[in-house]
């Protein structure tokens, strides 16, 4: 399970967050895990992967309703998923966080 479906987004808000409040940027942050191309960063957007025709499997895909990012950047997914003919879902966890979602996959609660 991935926390970010979109990376370049996620680098642009967090570097304009911390660059608005006078924070440092990180020394280890998205860039330098993904490359810090724009090539690199695109190929790394899940979308540019979904095309009719690639037999993509059915999807679930799963994120923290209260993250108004990663909620946005789900159904993004979702719909572009949609597009391509790909059977699936989405569900928005209520009152949890990436970890606590880890940790619940597959628990009856």
């Amino acid at each position: 399970m991935v926390d970010t479906y979109d990376v370049p987004a996620i680098i642009e808000t967090g570097e304009t967050r911390r660059r608005v409040h006078g924070q440092p940027q990180p020394k280890f942050g998205h860039r330098e895990k993904f490359g810090n191309t724009p090539e690199s960063i695109a190929n790394t957007l899940r979308w540019t992967h979904v095309a009719k025709g690639k037999n993509i499997p059915p999807f679930l895909i799963l994120h923290v309703a209260d993250h108004p990012d990663t909620s946005a950047q789900a159904f993004r997914l979702g719909a572009v998923l949609k597009e391509a003919w790909s059977e699936g879902g989405g569900l928005g966890a209520k009152e949890t966080n990436h970890v606590k979602l880890n940790d619940n996959l597959g628990s009856r609660r």
